[in-house]
């Protein structure tokens, strides 16, 4: 196991059975590993796309209530609030699992699989992080 930066094509990417042995082994993973982060990027922006369109429901159901709109029972807005933390939940879970395989990932310190997940991620938060409203 390598402690420092390397250009070695003899190394072990996560498990056991993927060896990257020749070049041709790398450039794919290193796609794979650039795609990982992209799809993490993908992952961060989609729980929060979900939390946006459930706290705009939220706020709908809350509106119609407090002027005099249709009444909801607090019975269904408490279930509304339940199925939004599950899904939140679900999302939180993938990416955090995500996020330490790519951790793992990195650690081989291979500089063309650390360089590919960069690239992955950056690519992920050109695409998704500017339909963000910060």
């Amino acid at each position: 196991m390598w402690q420092w930066y390397h250009v070695e094509l003899n190394d072990v990417i996560l498990f056991e059975n993927w060896k990257v042995q020749d070049s041709s082994t790398m450039i794919w993973s290193c796609f794979v590993v650039g795609f990982a982060g992209f799809l993490l990027e993908f992952l961060k922006y989609s729980r929060w796309a979900a939390s946006e369109r459930m706290s705009v429901f939220i706020d709908d159901v809350n509106r119609q209530t407090k002027y005099g709109g249709i009444v909801v029972p607090s019975q269904y807005r408490n279930t509304q609030f339940r199925s939004n933390h599950v899904v939140q939940t679900i999302y939180h879970f993938w990416q955090t699992l995500l996020a330490f395989l790519l951790m793992n990932i990195y650690m081989t310190f291979n500089v063309y699989i650390c360089l590919s997940l960069c690239l992955g991620l950056a690519i992920g938060h050109f695409f998704f992080e500017s339909r963000i409203n910060h």
